[in-house]
């Protein structure tokens, strides 16, 4: 009998056991999601932690974990790394928490609300950050629940670093009931910062002197082509109207001289030839003409026949 209770018990705490390890086995994960995987030395990067795989029947309660970067890379982050809203709050889900400042703090210091976001800057676990979130009322649904911006440094490792930022030894909690511990890496490609961009700048003012030179160049070649134009057409105009006025007194001049040189000769041709008659004086000229025309012809016509009289008595008997 006793033999038979002794094993009802074992069974009973095999059953117990299994029963809460699969209790225990949170299946939600977290996630990263970075703004730029390549950024130059002094850029910021922000990383946004989120949860996946969230059951609704488990309300998660609390996450906590660890936020390591390498020192080489990326400069120290305070809590006012994390981007907050009015108030030093952040909104996950449909909760509002107050963010606190656990860096360095005394005990009696630590909130006593059961909802917040603590951040520790100098953990004794020797890790470089430390982030605790606690809900009131839990989480049933996949959320986003901090963004970090971390910024690199002015004299940052150039290349890929692999582990430039890690969220290492994440647990959430549902109940009692933990998840594994999670460690998600940021791989960053960092680049220098070259001269292209300065010379940029300088190219630039250069250009936008030399723009200035030449709207001013231009200006000036506008003003003085303005200048030469009105002094051109002020003498062209001064040259036009001298010869105009010249023209005016040349043409005046020359038609009254005109009128009455004809006028003295009209008269003085009349009064010259009032004693002779117009018959007596083509008579003179005419019989002159006429007897030319008609002595000439004549003349070769004689001659002519008596040339070919001659022939035809020379030659009449052959």
């Amino acid at each position: 009998m006793k033999k038979n209770k002794l094993i009802l018990l074992q069974l009973l705490i095999a059953f117990v056991l299994i029963s809460t390890s699969v209790y225990a086995a949170v299946t939600t994960t977290i996630t990263l999601s970075v703004a730029e995987a390549t950024a130059f030395r002094g850029d910021k990067v922000e990383v946004t932690l989120s949860l996946e795989d969230v059951d609704a029947e488990n309300k998660i309660q609390s996450i906590s974990g660890y936020i390591n970067y390498d020192e080489n890379v990326i400069e120290p982050i305070t809590v006012d790394n994390i981007k907050q809203e009015e108030g030093n709050t952040v909104k996950i889900g449909n909760e509002t928490l107050k963010v606190e400042d656990l860096t360095n703090a005394d005990v009696n210091e630590i909130p006593t609300s059961t909802s917040y976001v603590a951040f520790n800057g100098e953990p004794t676990s020797g890790n470089d950050s430390r982030i605790v979130i606690d809900f009131k009322d839990g989480l049933t649904e996949d959320t986003e629940l901090l963004t970090v911006e971390f910024e690199v440094k002015e004299d940052a490792t150039i290349g890929e670093v692999e582990e430039a930022i890690s969220y290492s030894m994440f647990v959430t909690t549902a109940d009692s009931a933990e998840s594994e511990e999670m460690t998600k890496n940021v791989k960053l490609t960092v680049k220098a910062v070259t001269s292209d961009e300065e010379d940029g700048n300088n190219t630039n003012s250069e250009n936008n002197a030399t723009n200035e030179n030449e709207a001013k160049n231009e200006n000036k070649n506008v003003a003085e082509n303005e200048a030469k134009n009105e002094t051109k057409n002020e003498a062209k105009n001064e040259s036009k109207n001298e010869n105009k006025n010249t023209n005016k007194n040349t043409n005046k001049n020359t038609n009254k001289n005109t009128n009455k040189n004809t006028n003295k000769n009209t008269n003085k041709n009349v009064s010259g030839n009032t004693n002779a008659s117009d018959n007596s004086v083509s008579g003179a000229k005419l019989p002159a003409a006429g007897a030319k025309v008609i002595l000439i012809p004549a003349i070769m016509l004689i001659i002519l026949a008596y040339v070919s009289y001659n022939r035809y008595m020379k030659y009449r008997d052959i």
